[in-house]
């Protein structure tokens, strides 16, 4: 008799035990060191709302790199110095990403965010088995698609790409653009814009000059063109060239049209694997998200300037930015 109620009572305090872990796990306290390149945007906002959502009380030290490789180096330092106070190392973009792997070097787990080619870029060893303690969600749109967009509303035989070289997601993109360009037949000429010696400003106004130079300015989904968007979309519209770019914040600053995806969701999915972590899976067999919502976006006011007419039926699945 005896025996069967220390059984009985094994299996209470075991089941307590478990309830109390899952409420502990769900309540969790966690420290985020939050590794930024250009600051707070949508995916940061996602991030923090889905952690919110799933019960986490979460503390952030932010560290904002204001696009500046030397300063990035510094706060790293600093992040490296202090490590054991963090419980994950979020970073946001190719750049952050890659060097933050370095310097953690597993010794906190790292999610990263809109990072387009995670694999070219050596941050994961593959998008289904990350190979340590890592994983997180990409931003990339097949750069089939987006020619396939351009390609149905507008004329396209010369193509200017505009690309950093100091940043490895653009030059992975540029490879890709050029594969695809040459299946449809397309010329791309290059026009680089690293953030050194208003190399920006000079190719918008070379455009500007000679407006017959391409037929479309493809963007890519870089943190400094990014940055950049409203003096290129004034730049472009002033010399009433066609453009396409791969962020909605292209659209926002006045370039014609984009196949987008939303910041705001990939980090809730960023978010999703913090979750599933704590949650006792390792990161390793966590695959890297990758978006399944694309967006074709236009905005209306730059398209009524072209003086561009749109199809019904591309009206109908374009979001209008106003």
């Amino acid at each position: 008799m005896k025996k069967i109620f220390y059984q009985a009572l094994l299996i209470i305090l075991t089941s307590c035990i478990c309830l109390n872990s899952t409420i502990l796990s769900a309540e969790q306290n966690i420290h985020i060191a939050m590794l930024l390149w250009r600051g707070e945007t949508a995916a940061e906002a996602g991030f923090l709302a889905g952690l919110e959502e799933k019960g986490y009380t979460v503390k952030y030290s932010i560290f904002d790199a204001d696009q500046n490789l030397k300063k990035l180096g510094l706060l790293l330092a600093e992040m490296s110095r202090n490590i054991d106070d963090y419980d994950y190392a979020y970073t946001f973009g190719t750049t952050v990403s890659r060097r933050t792997k370095v310097v953690v070097n597993q010794r906190i787990p790292q999610i990263f965010n809109v990072v387009t080619d995670p694999v070219g870029a050596g941050i994961v060893r593959s998008m289904k088995a990350t190979g340590g303690r890592i994983s997180g969600v990409s931003d990339a749109i097949p750069i089939s698609l987006q020619l396939e967009s351009i390609v149905e509303v507008m004329e396209v035989n010369k193509l200017g790409l505009f690309f950093n070289p100091r940043e490895k997601n653009s030059m992975l993109i540029r490879r890709d653009l050029y594969e695809q360009a040459k299946k449809n037949n397309i010329e791309v000429t290059d026009f680089r814009s690293p953030p050194t010696e208003n190399a920006l400003e000079k190719n918008l106004q070379q455009l500007v000059n000679n407006p017959t130079l391409v037929d479309v300015v493809f963007l890519p989904s870089d943190s400094f063109l990014v940055s950049k968007a409203p003096l290129i979309g004034r730049k472009l519209l002033e010399g009433g060239i066609k453009s396409f770019g791969s962020s909605e914040e292209y659209i926002a600053g006045g370039v014609l049209m984009g196949i987008v995806v939303d910041y705001f969701s990939l980090g809730k999915s960023a978010a999703a694997i913090v979750d599933n972590h704590l949650n006792g899976k390792e990161l390793q067999d966590i695959p890297v998200e990758i978006p399944s919502d694309y967006h074709l976006m236009i905005n209306n006011q730059t398209r009524k300037l072209l003086g561009i007419s749109l199809a019904e039926s591309l009206q109908s699945k374009a979001i209008l930015y106003d």
